[in-house]
């Protein structure tokens, strides 16, 4: 990306998803805090992570790339646009249709040079978005049937 990388990542950004785009995920992760100890001020940081288009217009399960990027969503983005192609366009989703805890157990798990601090952060966020998925999934989908469950309370209990 040249000096204007901004324009031109805005050229290639979709408002809608369309056949061939990739579709990407940028989400603030960690906030920024003031480290007790030593006192020092630490930035938000951003997951990002993409999934490729496949040649059947369907993405993959699993992304691309995922990475970490701070201090603020514009420098998340500009990490974003580093991984991806030149020519690639891109559709940025959210976490109703990408999965936040995916990209930070990927992260977790590549990358060698996240601070103790950062590992911590990424670890309650994961457990955090998980913990957001199972209630979800409880309130979402269920095995009550409620015919079933007026017969079962008519059977004679013994």
């Amino acid at each position: 990306m040249t000096g204007d990388w901004l324009r031109e990542a805005r050229a290639r950004l979709r408002e809608r998803f369309e056949p061939g785009c990739w579709l990407a995920l940028v989400v603030r992760a960690i906030e920024p805090r003031t480290d007790p100890t030593l006192g020092e001020r630490t930035p938000a940081h951003f997951l990002v992570g993409a999934w490729s288009p496949g040649d059947d217009g369907r993405c993959a399960r699993l992304p691309e790339f995922a990475a970490i990027a701070s201090p603020d969503a514009t420098r998340a983005l500009r990490e974003l646009f580093v991984h991806l192609p030149a020519d690639a366009t891109v559709h940025l989703t959210d976490e109703e249709h990408a999965d936040p805890a995916l990209l930070a157990r990927m992260v977790l798990v590549c990358d060698g040079h996240l601070e103790p601090y950062q590992r911590d952060a990424l670890e309650a966020f994961e457990r955090a978005a998980r913990a957001k998925l199972e209630r979800t999934l409880a309130e979402r989908y269920t095995d009550r049937d409620s015919g079933f469950l007026r017969f079962r309370d008519r059977l004679p209990r013994g």
